[in-house]
């Protein structure tokens, strides 16, 4: 599927620790350009089933990211980012309650979202802030691999600037 946007050097599907799928992985391909051309080529289409969401992996020990990001310290963006967490694999009919409320477990929530399509559907994946940045480290710690609406969550340090787009938040 991915060699259509260029030659592939590496696929990778994430699993959890008895071996399913985290419903993500990552892909290496040969050139920034390949790589390039899979994320305007393949953003948004359905496979499987689903749709998929493809993005650059600034994941520094992948090989492709700085290693830069979040070495600022404590201060301005870098200091909420250090806050938020990136959860994945989400049931389709998570809402920002349900999230917040499985999240809550790990420390005080800020705030929580669902990420939506342009429609409304839900992406299958969400951003949650928490109060402080020990929560958000708590949540990555003890809420990966847990069971949220039926299946197997993903949490991580939230790596976007913005958060992302698309609507379903709430406080």
């Amino acid at each position: 599927f991915a060699k259509s946007a260029g030659e592939v050097v590496r696929a990778d599907v994430l699993q959890t620790h008895d071996g399913r799928s985290k419903g993500c992985g990552i892909v290496e391909f040969a050139t920034a350009a390949a790589a390039a051309d899979a994320v305007e080529s393949l953003n948004g289409v359905e496979f499987m089933g689903r749709q998929i969401f493809v993005r650059e992996d600034r994941e520094a020990s992948g090989g492709g990211g700085s290693g830069e990001k979040g070495e600022k310290g404590e201060k301005g963006e870098d200091d909420n980012q250090s806050k938020r967490v990136y959860v994945g694999n989400l049931s389709w009919d998570v809402a920002w309650q349900d999230l917040k409320d499985h999240m809550r477990t790990a420390g005080d929530v800020s705030y929580a979202e669902v990420m939506t399509d342009h429609d409304g559907r839900s992406k299958g994946c969400g951003i949650v802030e928490f109060a402080t940045a020990e929560g958000a480290k708590e949540a990555i710690e003890k809420l990966t691999d847990t069971e949220l609406k039926g299946r197997m969550i993903f949490v991580r340090e939230d790596r976007e600037q913005s958060g992302g787009g698309g609507g379903g938040g709430g406080r």
